[in-house]
């Protein structure tokens, strides 16, 4: 038998495996109710949509390129991404202090390397 901290209360005790098994649902229900409840869900979600689409503007209009024109260079290519490379601004959030404070804006390139191994 396994140990669970069971909500009620929050008490260790010896827990059957059903028991387990709603124990781990009901926490897995709870973080989803966090992650929706979060005020910075709909920023990253956003902007996952917002590089995904980014990234496949750029290879589209390298593809009808290539199909009108023929093979283009990597130059050509890098330059095509550059300029579709889509600048996500971050949101203004005012600390407690009163104090606006902007964090770092992230590019879609930053995004596709932290996401695909190898997506430079």
């Amino acid at each position: 038998m396994a140990y669970a901290l069971i909500p009620d209360g929050y008490s260790l005790k010896k827990v059957t495996k059903l028991q387990d098994q709603a124990v781990n649902a009901k926490r897995r229900h709870d973080d989803t109710v966090a992650l929706l409840n979060n005020v910075n869900t709909p920023l990253v979600i956003g902007g996952l949509i917002t590089a995904f689409f980014g990234v496949k503007l750029a290879e589209d209009i390298i593809a009808d390129l290539e199909s009108r024109l023929g093979a283009l260079s990597e130059d050509v290519k890098e330059g095509i991404r550059d300029t579709v490379n889509i600048k996500i601004q971050a949101p203004v959030i005012t600390t407690p202090g009163g104090k606006p404070f902007r964090p770092p804006s992230i590019t879609l390139d930053q995004i596709i390397k932290a996401i695909i191994p190898g997506g430079d």
